[in-house]
């Protein structure tokens, strides 16, 4: 089974962020080489929302001794062009899902 498909069942296994030093009550779903989150929401991700997510990406990278692959799942939620460049730029690949 691949990540994606992983993630979308809910059968990766998830983190909090705080075991990664990130605050927040989000989680992350960690493999051993692959890092994603699905973001299940109406409001627009922004670029905010993307740096958070590069900032979680090598704050695992730091704690697991090792680069990852980045996948950010959308459901519903319409992607803002810098977030989209952003995380292009760093390798992340982004995913939308049509409700």
């Amino acid at each position: 089974m691949d990540f994606r498909t992983a993630l979308l069942d809910g059968s990766a296994p998830a983190y909090p962020v705080r075991e990664f030093g990130i605050p927040g009550r989000k989680e992350v779903s960690v493999t051993e080489t692959h890092c994603g989150m699905l973001v299940d929401r109406k409001s627009r991700y922004l670029r905010k929302d993307a740096q958070g997510f590069l900032d979680l990406k090598s704050a695992i990278e730091r704690h697991r001794g090792h680069s990852l692959v980045g996948l950010v799942l959308l459901k519903g939620a319409p992607l803002c062009s810098k977030a989209k460049a952003l995380l292009n730029e760093n390798g992340v690949e982004i995913d939308r899902l049509e409700a």
